[in-house]
């Protein structure tokens, strides 16, 4: 629970929704986890400088991945709290197995776009292909929660181990073992799974940027949808009347973002994090505010106004007099003929 709590902020609390589900009595769940088991020859580097050739069962993360999205769509795996805007639901995929079992051929735990992954065998000293002042590292694959606390880590926050860092030569990725150091789930070269201050903190930013980012899409959008109104007299004194309210939303909202950009930039982060709640509402309120406008607004542009017009010249007065002549002939009261019998 220590470990857990070090992935949340203070105005957070975990919830659990656990579904023990067994694959001999669920078919298709069965079939998920068989279609992506695999196989590979994996070349181990040993201490000596030489290798060895180790055959290793593994999850296909990818194949395994869309075999689950499949079984969701036709059974919801889904927790009991993923209901709700406020609650961020992480399914947590945890597979017990008595072989050892890995996935991707590397690793006890994977963060996939919409779910975490976790295999659990019954070796307690499995000899993993990492070494370290020229020991083999042993894993403890009865125990992969430090893997597992990773992987939701990189899940929620996009946090990454450490010895990965960007190459501007490379313009890619590459390992730099020299900073894997600390004792926290990203380092593996430790048996902690406690998150360090600075990763706490990379957590806080990526909300903030999340949050930001939304608002921005949100306020945008709402502008572009001001900007296809068209304007005309008779619907600007109704806009007008509208304007203030519109603006003072906007620069309210605006202002919550200098805050935060400010607050963030003097590393005040649990500060900042009280304002993603208020930003939202904030926005959530322009928005709101926008499509009231354009829904005042539409009935006027729907509505047609129907001119029937006249043109007037020369053949127009005469034919007019003729047309009167016409029917006063028809219609004029005639005598009364007397009848003679």
């Amino acid at each position: 629970m220590d470990g857990l709590s070090s992935l949340l902020l203070p105005s957070q609390k975990p919830l659990f929704s656990q579904h023990m589900l067994t694959l001999s009595e669920d078919p298709a769940l069965a079939m998920a986890f068989s279609v992506a088991r695999r196989a590979a020859a994996v070349p181990l580097l040993l201490v000596n400088g030489t290798y060895r050739k180790t055959v290793r069962s593994y999850l296909d993360s990818s194949i395994l991945q869309y075999q689950l999205q499949r079984v969701n769509d036709h059974t919801s795996l889904k927790g009991g709290h993923a209901h709700s805007r406020s609650t961020l639901e992480i399914p947590i995929f945890w597979l017990i197995s008595g072989d050892p079992l890995l996935i991707d051929k590397h690793y006890q735990a994977k963060a996939l776009s919409n779910m975490v992954v976790v295999v659990q065998s019954e070796a307690s000293s499995w000899e993993s292909h990492l070494q370290c002042n020229g020991r083999s590292l042993l894993w403890d694959l009865r125990s992969p929660v430090k893997a597992a606390m990773a992987s939701v880590a990189e899940h929620l926050a996009g946090l990454l181990p450490l010895h990965l860092v960007y190459s501007v030569a490379h313009e890619s990725a590459i390992e730099d073992w020299t900073w894997s150091v600390g004792c926290n789930p990203f380092s593996v070269t430790s048996q902690g799974w406690l998150l360090s201050q600075f990763q706490s903190d990379t957590i806080a930013r990526s909300y903030m940027i999340t949050a930001l980012e939304e608002s921005i899409q949100a306020v945008n959008s709402g502008i572009h949808l001001l900007r296809l109104e068209r304007t005309n007299k008779k619907t600007f004194k109704l806009f007008q009347s509208r304007e203030r309210e519109l603006m003072n939303k906007y620069k309210y909202v605006v202002s919550l973002w200098r805050r935060l950009s400010n607050v963030a930039g003097e590393t005040r982060y649990g500060d900042a994090m009280r304002f993603l709640h208020t930003l939202e509402e904030a926005t959530s309120s322009f928005v709101r505010e926008v499509n009231a406008t354009v829904g005042v607004l539409h009935p006027i542009h729907c509505t047609k106004e129907r001119k029937v017009k006249v043109e007037v010249d020369m053949t127009t007065i005469p034919a007019f007099i003729i047309v009167l002549i016409l029917l006063y002939a028809v219609l004029r009261p005639r005598a009364p003929k007397p009848k003679i019998n």
